[in-house]
């Protein structure tokens, strides 16, 4: 790649670079990229949440199915393309190669959330493919603007946020149900499970596209500023130690917590498919013993009590 490229680098990562001793040319030359690929400064350089021992990410929107892997490089190659680690003096640097073909794949998947008949269906997106939404959406282009614009247009940013809020909120319940029937420690560690997937659901319903828990304590933290952000946001940390309370009072603090999150929902600041891709999986929460409603959304399933739930 040219290294003219890297001159579209933000100036304060290009600040931060400068820190790290990482020169541009030695990075341009880890990039293999035709002038009509797109190039994105992806990762937490590209969201400005970057640490001192952050690596520098670079998503290369490829017409090719396999790049030539640069001199002293090492690949970890996924179901969606390469993805190559290399050094840029005392920066590390992973530059991922994900073909237009993958990435059409994935908004046919996108797509198919609206079903036939009006139904929406809840896509089983894994953690790569949701990062790789939130990079394509919310990288920096570096090079071919037009095209990756192009292929932004048809990658659904509602639908993911939406599937990744709806898998992390059904996660928490079926962590939930298992405390009930496992004994300690598998108990105390399932719980832990659905606490952290509870604020992942959260943390996709009210900001941005979020895959791991890399950033997922920052970020809800500057949810929590927001005005009217969910009870949870306020509870952080009770919430996480939850698995060191007494197992009945865990369970009952997590499903309260769920419980207003899921009201919470029909927010406008929400993407807007959640609860429609919840609706299937309410009755199987009729052991919680709550009634999973929310204001102006159809749907209302009350299910029986559940562990230390009053009839």
């Amino acid at each position: 790649m040219d290294v003219s490229v890297l001159d579209r680098l933000p100036a304060p990562v290009r600040a931060e670079l400068d820190r790290r001793r990482a020169p541009l040319p030695a990075m341009a030359a880890l990039v293999e990229a035709d002038d009509d690929e797109p190039v994105l400064l992806a990762g937490s350089y590209a969201t400005g949440e970057w640490n001192p021992t952050s690596d520098l990410d670079l998503l290369v929107l490829t017409k090719r199915n396999r790049p030539r892997r640069a001199p002293g490089t090492t690949n970890h190659p996924s179901i969606l393309g390469d993805s190559f680690d290399g050094q840029a003096g005392d920066l590390p640097v992973n530059v991922e190669y994900v073909s237009a073909e993958r990435l059409h794949d994935l908004a046919r998947v996108l797509e198919s959330a609206d079903g036939d008949g009006g139904a929406v269906d809840l896509p089983n997106l894994q953690g790569l493919e949701i990062r790789l939404v939130q990079r394509v959406h919310k990288g920096i282009p570096l090079s071919g603007a037009g095209e990756l614009e192009r292929l932004r247009a048809g990658l659904d940013l509602d639908a993911a946020r939406s599937a990744a809020t709806a898998l992390a909120f059904v996660g928490t319940l079926s962590l939930l149900e298992d405390t009930t029937v496992l004994t300690s420690p598998t108990r105390e560690l399932m719980c832990r499970g659905a606490a952290e997937s509870l604020l992942m659901s959260a943390v996709n319903g009210f900001g941005p596209l979020t895959h791991d828990g890399k950033h997922l304590l920052t970020r809800a933290a500057r949810i929590a500023e927001l005005p009217q952000a969910p009870r949870l946001f306020g509870r952080i940390e009770t919430l996480l130690f939850a698995d060191r309370l007494p197992h009945e009072e865990a369970l009952g603090l997590v499903l309260d917590l769920a419980e207003d999150l899921y009201r919470s929902f029909t927010d406008p600041r929400c993407p807007s498919r959640v609860l429609p891709m919840l609706d299937p999986f309410v009755p199987t929460w009729a052991w919680t013993g709550r009634a999973w409603t929310a204001p102006g959304h159809g749907r209302a399933e009350t299910g029986r009590p559940g562990p230390g739930q009053g009839a």
